[in-house]
């Protein structure tokens, strides 16, 4: 990814965290479907694409150590502020790609809605190598249409999303900079379809589950084989 995109990428998500109020979303919904998919015994899980870390607070009560790790300071600076109770989350200031991720260190491995802004080729492997025998890697990601059956799961997906905004997040309201900011970060940005997703996937993960969601979702859930 070259450094003016990965500077562009920053600088939108640095005015997003600014201006960020928690509610539901299209990310969140699924929460609690990703912490069904964590193994049983987690001691230390990476969380790639933490954002302000809402998901980091969950994984934290299920996991002895969760490394997590975004891209922009004020993400970073806003999850460390909501997540003072929380002694055992490393909030850190980085690009996963140029990060030296350890082998074989981690029970499980999670992103939301990160992987679109990277190369998902170059990045598996090393995902694959910083996992333990056993562990899980853990992906929720955004979804391009492809298809007329994709455009009319949108006649579901669509009153559903008025419904939660409205009955979830009526109390929030976002202000001008907000909506700006996810405007101007949107224009740019460039989702998988299915079948895309699953080429790459099951390319580089074998017997990788992967899963359309209902909210333009796709999630990947891969174990790695145990040392025999």
């Amino acid at each position: 990814m070259n450094e003016s995109l990965t500077q562009k990428i920053r600088n939108d998500f640095d005015c997003i965290a600014l201006n960020e109020q928690e509610g539901w979303n299209h990310n969140n919904h699924y929460h609690r479907f990703l912490l069904k998919q964590l193994p049983s015994q987690c001691k230390t899980v990476l969380d790639i694409g933490c954002g302000t870390g809402e998901f980091s607070r969950l994984l934290a009560k299920r996991a002895d150590k969760v490394i997590a790790r975004d891209l922009s300071p004020n993400m970073i600076e806003v999850a460390k502020q909501r997540s003072k109770q929380y002694t055992n989350i490393d909030f850190q200031v980085a690009d996963i790609l140029q990060w030296d991720i350890p082998t074989e260190e981690f029970d499980a491995i999670v992103s939301i809605a990160t992987v679109h802004h990277l190369p998902v080729e170059q990045l598996l492997p090393n995902l694959k190598a910083a996992l333990k025998p056993g562990a899980k890697l853990i992906i929720l990601d955004l979804l391009e249409h492809e298809n007329l059956g994709d455009k009319l799961s949108d006649f579901i997906a669509v009153p559903l999303n008025w419904f939660f905004q409205t009955t979830k997040n009526r109390d929030i309201k976002m202000s001008p900079e907000a909506a700006e900011a996810m405007r101007e970060h949107l224009r740019t940005d460039k989702y998988l379809t299915l079948s895309q997703a699953r080429k790459i996937y099951q390319s580089s993960l074998r017997k990788a589950k992967l899963r359309k969601h209902l909210f333009w979702r796709y999630s990947v859930v891969w174990e790695k084989p145990k040392l025999c």
